[in-house]
């Protein structure tokens, strides 16, 4: 048995089937030009296999290719393919191992008519989601409870006939604004645009933007890029209602919000009315029983407090409080007295000691104060001269005295 290795020889290598597979393998795999592309041909060989994985071949004139598209992306399908149908595939190139093939593997596919719109449709949604149109931030709230309700869509559809009814039944008093308009073939998307812009100069609260169903050809006018716009800049909030629930349009995802059907729209327009009278019929007789219970409860405090001393018997309760200040004052005055008790007994204190320091008690130890001829303390010798006439007080006079000799005494170290 050969073994799954790569043998190297002088100037040359020899692959085993299996390395050379994956070599290959890898080589497809890993070619970005290869991934996420879109293929047009026939059908050919078609087999559905145990109606889960769908293989078949997509030929032209000159070639074709094995294909196989795997139950995960063919299970959602809108239509099933069929031999000799011409299509359009988007998947990935790749290989298949065991045989040595490289084939398709298709993760979407659609009728070639339908396909090139698709294609527009993936290429414009690109573009716009690109430039920030489908950006949640950009989404205005659908007022809860609108004045005037505008509708851009055909006088003669259904669709209009469904939206008027759902608005009238769930609130008869709504103000509806109609700018009508042609929703499908030649023109009708600038008659859309136009209708849009025109509606949203009319103070109105909500617009609803919309169809009934029908093919991709008819709804094609909401996939248009001069609609689109028209949506995104628009100044009243927008709600989008095309077709069916499972058709979604690049108006759908400008509009700050989509709707499955236009019935459906005109029921995120407007609330019931009914329901909003019971409601409020209900928050009323809440209101209601809540403020008898207040009432009630202030009336038994009231009650309480007409029945306490100070309303019974208002003079007690004045007597009381004079009483009470007596008592306040009287203690005050204790205090006060006890206070100034012992401030008099500091002062005598003090001025005891002040007396003790004091010059008459000096002299009553025996000792004199010496005064110069201007009633002046003299305590040193400095500034005295002989002739200069003293004063000397003792205890029990003064006398007069002419200085005849100074002496200074020198400090001790």
């Amino acid at each position: 048995m050969i073994k799954d290795l790569t043998v190297k020889g002088e100037g040359f290598e020899i692959f085993s089937v299996s390395s050379l597979n994956r070599h290959v393998e890898n080589i497809l795999v890993n070619e970005p030009t290869l991934r996420n592309i879109w293929v047009k041909g026939e059908i050919s060989n078609f087999t559905h296999y145990n109606r889960r994985h769908m293989y078949f071949s997509l030929k032209d004139k000159d070639s074709e290719i094995n294909c196989v598209m795997f139950y995960g992306s063919n299970k959602d399908m809108d239509f099933f393919p069929s031999e000799g149908q011409e299509v359009i595939c988007r998947g990935d190139v790749g290989f298949y191992h065991p045989k040595g093939k490289y084939q398709f593997v298709v993760q979407e596919m659609v009728p070639d008519g339908v396909g090139k719109l698709y294609l527009a449709y993936e290429k414009l949604k690109k573009k716009l989601d690109n430039e920030g149109l489908f950006s949640t931030d950009h989404k205005k709230p659908i007022p809860f409870l609108p004045n005037r309700v505008g509708v851009v869509t055909s006088l003669d559809a259904a669709a209009l006939r469904d939206i008027m009814n759902v608005l009238h039944r769930r609130f008869p008093n709504v103000n509806i604004l109609i700018s009508p308009t042609s929703v499908q073939g030649k023109g009708s998307p600038e008659n859309i645009a136009k209708a849009i812009e025109s509606i949203d100069k009319q103070n109105i609260d909500v617009m609803i933007v919309g169809r009934g169903g029908g093919s991709m050809e008819d709804l094609w006018s909401f996939n248009e890029e001069v609609v689109a716009r028209a949506i995104f800049e628009a100044n009243t909030p927008v709600i989008s209602a095309v077709g069916h629930e499972t058709d979604v349009l690049i108006s759908d995802f400008v509009a700050d919000k989509r709707a499955p059907t236009p019935s459906a729209a005109a029921e995120l327009a407007v609330p019931k009315k009914l329901e909003l009278t019971n409601k409020i019929g209900r928050e009323k007789n809440r209101l209601i029983s809540s403020l008898s219970n207040v009432i009630i409860e202030k009336r038994n405090l009231l009650q309480t407090i007409t029945k306490s001393i100070v309303f019974t018997y208002p003079n007690r309760f004045l007597e009381e409080r004079e009483q009470m200040l007596d008592e306040s004052i009287s203690r005050l005055q204790k205090n006060v007295e006890v206070v100034l008790e012992h401030m008099e007994g500091q002062l005598i204190l003090q001025r005891e000691r002040l007396k003790a320091l004091g010059p008459a008690s000096t002299m009553e130890r025996g000792y004199s104060v010496v005064m110069d001829s201007k009633g002046i303390v003299v305590n040193s010798v400095e500034g005295l001269k002989k002739g200069h006439n003293l004063e000397l007080r003792m205890k029990d006079g003064s006398v007069s005295t002419e200085i005849i000799e100074v002496k200074k005494w020198k400090k001790k170290n």
